[in-house]
Parts: C-alpha cells; structure tokens; sequence
C-alpha cells in the first residue's frame, strides 16, 4: 500500500491541471468574452441604455473547466448579458431579440452566430493554434424577487421565466474555501511580486477546485457511452463545495467529499427527499432544484448514486497500491490516459501503454532587438534611492485588470498599466523610457526609445497599447530636484 499518500495527491494535482484549460488558451477565451462584452455595452449600442451588465458564469467563473474529453470536442463559455428592464416590461422572445440584433450588426459575429433555447451560440472555430469553443451569450433582466444579483432567463420552450443567481453562486463556492483560496493566491502573487487584487482568481487552484474537476473528468469517462444518464456538473460541484472540509490534501478532500456524500444522503445540504421529491437546493436559493430531472427520470438519480459509490472504490484501490506508478496505471482509464501520462512525466513515472503526450507548438516572439536608438537619460545621476515597477494587462485603457504581465506573450490590441513605486520622499516625478525593437515596429517607425510623463492626473502611471510584435522595454526614471535619484531597471515585454 501507498505510504505517502502526499504523492499520490500531487499525481492527482497534476492531472487536474493536464485536464485543466491552459493558461494562453485561457487568457484568448477570456479576450474573445470581453470583446463581446465591449460590443453589446458600446455607447452606440442599442442595448445601451438598459445599463448592460456582462458577466461569465459556470466553470470559467468557477475555476472548475476540464479539458474536452476528445480533441474534436470544445470549449463551453457562458456570457451572461443582464440587462435593466422590469418583467412586465419586456418578453422571452422580444429580449432575446434585442441581444441577438446587436450581435448580427457586427459581421464578424454574425457569422458564427446561431440561436439556441435559452441563448445565443457564438462558435469561435479552431485557430492561431487555439482550439475551437463556443460562446453562449444568455440575455438575462433583474430578479427582482432576489436583489441584488438575481436574475430571470429567457427560454423559448417555457412560458415562465426561469430564475438563476451565478454570482451569489459563485460567492458562496469561493466562500467554502475561502481561507485556502486567500493564501494561495498570496502566495502565487509573491512569487510574481504582483498585489494579491492582481492575480486573477482562475490562476489559483485549490484542493476543493481540483477536486470537482477530476469528478467531472470521471464522470465524463464513466458515461461516455451513456450521456442520458450522466450526472450534471452543478449538482457535482454544489455536493462537492458543501462536503468540503478544508482539507489541503486533494486526495483527502476527494476521499472526504465522496464519502460525506455518501453519509449525508437524505440530509439538508446534500441530496434530501423533500415532500415526496429528491432534491439538491441551490445554496443560494433554496427554492431552486438542481436535481428536478431525477423526480421525472428516476434511472439519473440512481446512476448518480452508483456513480459515488464507484469513485470511492476506484480512488480507494489505487491508494492501495505498492507503488505510484501502479497507481498512476490504474487511475489512467479512469481519468483518460493522455492526461495520467503527461502528469506521470512531470513525476518522473511510467504509464503502460502511455500515450505519447501532445507538444502543442509555442508562440513565437522575437527576441529584444537592437536597442541603438535607446536615447541616453536627461538628467544627472543620483542612485541613492531605489525603484520598481509593475505592469497589468487590461481589455482597454483605463479597462479592469485581467492580468499581471509575467514573462508570458501578450497579445496585441491590449492595453499595460505600468506602475512606479520609490522609496524616494516626495516630491518627485516619475518619467518613462518605452523602448521597441522588431521588425514591426521599425516598419512602423515606432522604435521610439524617448522619454515620457507619467499620464496626466496618475502620478507614477503610464498606460501603454500592445501594437506591434517584439520584445520592448519599459523604464521607470524617479526625478527630483532635477536630478535622477533613482531608476527601475529594464522590464521587458513580449508582444505576440
């Protein structure tokens, strides 16, 4: 039997995280989602004056996505579009109109999109090395009955509105591994030396996140062949987060998840037979069954049972086996091959019958370029003091964060925040070296390489635009009394 059963969570860690959606692929789902979001809330919009709140949900909110089971499967965003019309105002069918007439004005979207029940698909195709995903954009209006972030949904089968709450969701998931989450991410941002409020919540996992996705990926396996049954993903996550004891181990929190599942069948919180009903309540709206269908389909709820019972035994054998590598083996059908095989490398194990793990090529940036037209300081020099600075990627200037610049490509078209922190007495003034290099920008005639203010009325501030593939510099100049007291150092940038 296994005697560190610290390894075994690492290997399920590493998995989570081969099943998980990749960091660029991410980061290029998360742009594509703002830029609908800019669209539809654009002051030209139509939609404009109903004050658009545009907003993902599920899994990408969550921190819960797991990779398609089959390369020719893809990628699942929810986009919620509330927009601020009373009920009685407005119907299913004229709101879901008005959301879908903008998105048709712009061609581009107007291509790839089609009409769904409850929502409008926008199918992104496969390019630029990433994979193909759709975009359910779900126009939404205030519910009224559950301030403040209830809202009703259109559906074209239904004649009532049907009623949902993601973010309360949401915040009551983040909530059951609150403690976790904070230092984890406090963590991560110390070793990016970025603010904690800089790193993004989808870049930090906990052992409840990764829990739930290594459910779904067996969930996901074990009815691969029988779809109609299978269990469905907010009922998992919601048992899950509810069973969650804070455990920092993943193979404890998973063990202890399935069995409390088990335990607590029947019991508030879990699955409880209410007035003659099986019933999983929406923690955040006890009125709301996320297991209604099994009361019409009983064969789902007893598939699900089965189901947990199945997990327990299968995670419970592979903890007993002698070795890792052993385990690793028997947990790969379990969870799909490609992804055990890539965790077993990254341990150092074998898998039998591995599959070879898929390279996906990289992005290509130039590297730093000539830097002769750097222009030499203004000032004289007078390093007694010392200085910083640290750069955000926004949608646009003046944009929320959507993430700290590390040595990963930026895309173009994306707006940096670049910050200047001294410990120079003020007063002071901040000034900026902006350097490119690249065949781009010298065909543009944007080497530049010259100084300049920090932006009028953000003392230490510099907002700069992504337009030209390279590597380029960034240099923050402290100034005071006419003299350079001190200096940042070369952050370099790295344009895709």
């Amino acid at each position: 039997m296994l005697n560190n059963k610290t390894q075994l969570s690492t290997l399920l860690t590493k998995t989570a995280s081969a099943l998980d959606i990749p960091d660029h692929v991410y980061e290029d789902a998360t742009l594509k989602y703002e830029d609908v979001g800019e669209w539809l809330a654009a002051d030209d919009s139509e939609l404009k004056r109903y004050n658009p709140e545009i907003y993902v949900q599920g899994s990408f909110r969550l921190g819960t996505v797991v990779h398609p089971i089959t390369e020719a499967d893809e990628y699942d965003i929810d986009l919620v579009c509330q927009l601020a019309i009373e009920k009685g105002q407005t119907t299913h069918a004229d709101l879901k109109k008005i959301v879908g007439d903008r998105l048709k004005k712009r061609d581009d979207l107007a291509k790839i999109l089609e009409p769904s029940r409850r929502c409008w698909l926008l199918n992104y195709p496969s390019e630029n090395q990433m994979p193909a995903f759709h975009m359910d954009v779900l126009p939404t209006i205030p519910n009224t009955e559950r301030p403040p972030t209830g809202i009703l949904l259109t559906d074209t089968e239904l004649k009532l509105w049907q009623k949902s709450n993601p973010i309360a969701y949401a915040n009551w998931f983040y909530d059951r591994m609150k403690v976790i989450f904070q230092e984890k991410r406090a963590s991560l941002a110390n070793s990016i030396q970025a603010k904690v409020e800089e790193v993004p919540e989808w870049q930090v996992k906990t052992p409840l996140q990764t829990a739930v996705q290594i459910l779904k990926r067996h969930r996901d396996i074990h009815f691969q062949d029988k779809c109609e049954i299978r269990p469905i993903s907010i009922i998992i996550t919601t048992l899950a987060a509810h069973a969650y004891r804070n455990q920092l181990d993943v193979y404890d929190a998973l063990a202890g998840i399935v069995q409390d599942i088990e335990v607590n069948w029947g019991k508030p919180g879990y699955v409880e037979y209410r007035n003659g009903k099986w019933w999983v309540a929406n923690p955040v709206d006890d009125d709301e069954n996320f297991a209604d269908k099994w009361n019409e389909y009983p064969e789902r709820r007893e598939a699900f049972l089965q189901w947990v019972k199945k997990v327990r035994s299968d995670f419970s054998s592979a903890a007993r086996r002698q070795t890792l590598d052993e385990a690793a083996d028997e947990m790969a059908p379990l969870l799909g091959r490609s992804a055990m095989t890539k965790a077993a490398q990254d341990m150092g194990l074998r898998v039998s019958s591995a599959l070879p793990v898929i390279v996906r090529p990289q992005f290509q940036v130039p590297a730093l370029g000539d830097t002769g037209h750097l222009q030499r300081p203004q000032w004289p020099e007078r390093p007694n003091n010392t200085a910083q600075i640290t750069g955000t990627v926004h949608f646009k200037s003046g944009g929320r964060l959507l993430w700290p610049i590390t040595e990963k490509p930026i895309s173009k078209k994306l707006w940096l925040r670049f910050k200047a922190k001294t410990n120079t007495p003020s007063p002071y003034e901040v000034h900026w070296q902006v350097t490119n290099t690249g065949r781009e920008a010298a065909q543009a005639g944007q080497l530049r390489g010259i100084f300049y203010d920090s932006d009028k009325g953000m003392d230490g501030v510099r907002w700069e635009s992504t337009a030209y593939s390279g590597t380029h510099l960034v240099e923050a100049f402290i100034i005071k009394n006419g003299i350079c007291v001190a200096r940042s150092g070369q952050k370099q940038v790295r344009i895709k």
